[in-house]
């Protein structure tokens, strides 16, 4: 899920996380999906400054909670019942998949770099300083954008990176079997 900020001009994501509420004034404990900030627990949410949560009851109503009348939470309802514990964006991160079914990813330096393999060595090195410079981190930095594309960006920039010096390696040790 996600959820608009005007103030900064960007989307704030969010972790469903299902929980067993007990309120203080019921003693029978209700399944609800409270939601999380990522890299947030719901310890964190209890500890905070506001006085009130949202919380998705089963029949999907949403309520507001005063934290005052919260007995108890316990965590890790939906694992134990087959769901997954959390979501976003409607994604499924429970570990009913295996590793094995998805294909090995293969990482393809000459795509990266969108050059041919037959490219000479100064057409990658071209190819390379064009890609680093419209993915370098300084570049969104300037532009003032949200921390996500910046770590977007430091990712992509690693990758240009790794590429370059992947084929470069290829063609060293290529060069070097050719001459002995």
């Amino acid at each position: 899920m996600s959820a608009f900020d005007s103030k900064q001009k960007t989307y704030r994501h969010r972790n469903e996380v299902t929980v067993l509420l007990t309120l203080s004034t019921s003693d029978k404990p209700v399944e609800a999906t409270m939601f999380l900030s990522l890299g947030e627990r719901a310890s964190d949410l209890l500890n905070d400054s506001r006085a009130f949560i949202p919380v998705r009851l089963g029949d999907g109503d949403t309520m507001i909670i005063a934290k005052s009348q919260i007995a108890s939470i316990v965590e890790g309802v939906g694992e134990k019942q087959g769901k997954p514990k959390s979501r976003i964006y409607g994604e499924d991160f429970s570990t009913a998949s295996s590793k094995e079914e998805a294909p090995p990813k293969t990482f393809d330096a000459y795509a990266m770099l969108r050059v041919s393999p037959t490219a000479t060595n100064e057409e990658i090195r071209a190819a390379y300083k064009t890609r680093m410079k419209a993915v370098h981190p300084d570049t969104f930095a300037s532009l003032g954008l949200d921390e996500e594309i910046a770590k977007a960006a430091v990712l992509a920039s690693q990758k240009v990176n790794y590429a370059y010096q992947k084929i470069m390696r290829e063609r060293g040790a290529a060069q070097t079997d050719r001459t002995a």
